[in-house]
């Protein structure tokens, strides 16, 4: 049985936070791709964000706690910000 992609806006949720978004990751995915999106973006090696946004971005981490895994970004952005991003992103992680 063959399986469409499923990039990283499929399967994950985006919630606002007080200090920026974190993005939930609801969908079984191979961690590893997570984390070398999460690394292109922490080096400016990404297509899905502007400078301006790129430049609104403090700081950005990978997390893998209980089985679970998140992107915490913290910086001037929002919800839709992150979301638009996402919807530029190629990466296959499912």
């Amino acid at each position: 049985m063959f399986m469409e992609g499923k990039k990283l806006k499929d399967v994950s949720e985006v919630k606002q936070t007080q200090e920026g978004v974190k993005i939930d990751i609801v969908e079984d995915v191979d961690p590893s791709k997570v984390e070398q999106i999460v690394e292109n973006c922490k080096a400016g090696r990404c297509e899905c964000m502007s400078d301006e946004m790129k430049a609104k971005v403090s700081f950005m981490d990978f997390k893998k706690e209980n089985g679970k895994l998140s992107i915490e970004i913290k910086g001037d952005l929002t919800e839709e910000d992150i979301k638009a991003s996402m919807e530029k992103s190629k990466v296959i992680v499912k």
